[in-house]
């Protein structure tokens, strides 16, 4: 880490997202995301009832329709398919972007790459959630519609994530 990286109250992060960031950020956003909730069990309860229904078909030697096969094996491949596709996409943007520099101070979050920069209040992204690569910032909205992700990898030392940690409990909440 340079000496530049390192701020009075904050931590500067430096990196450049990828489609497998994106991937696990959006997986992680079912946390604190109703809608994905909501999708998830609506995909889970369509493959139950299409297992019933069709075992339930099997056991009366009743002819099974070929929709009934199809829809839940349709909800399963879509509720696992969709952060991946969508993954993908965000990962091309990304590149367009090229690298990220990120500061987190006590009093806000600074997002920087070559085509904007942005700075976002401890208001703008309440909550986050930690997966073992990444943290993830999620809007405040019940669907976490908006997400700052900041890779573990873009600091040099695990002191360095304990204090991004610590900086983060203090003003979200953590899901």
């Amino acid at each position: 880490m340079s000496v530049e990286d390192l701020t009075v109250d904050g931590v500067v992060l430096r990196y450049r997202l990828t489609a497998a960031d994106y991937k696990e950020a959006l997986i992680a956003r079912t946390k604190g995301s109703a809608s994905a909730r909501r999708s998830r069990r609506l995909s889970i309860v369509s493959c139950v009832l299409g297992v019933f229904f069709v075992a339930l078909l099997a056991v009366t030697d009743s002819e099974i329709p070929v929709p009934l096969l199809v829809i839940p094996v349709a909800f399963a491949l879509l509720q696992w398919g969709t952060p991946r596709l969508q993954s993908r996409q965000f990962g091309k943007l990304a590149q367009a972007h090229g690298d990220y520099r990120t500061t987190v101070t006590e009093s806000d979050v600074t997002v920087a790459h070559q085509q904007a920069t942005g700075t976002m209040t401890w208001q703008a992204a309440p909550r986050y959630v930690e997966t073992s690569r990444l943290f993830v910032l999620l809007s405040g909205d019940k669907n976490a519609t908006c997400l700052t992700i900041l890779p573990k990898r873009a600091v040099q030392d695990e002191a360095t994530v304990e204090r991004l940690r610590a900086l983060l409990d203090r003003h979200r909440t953590r899901l």
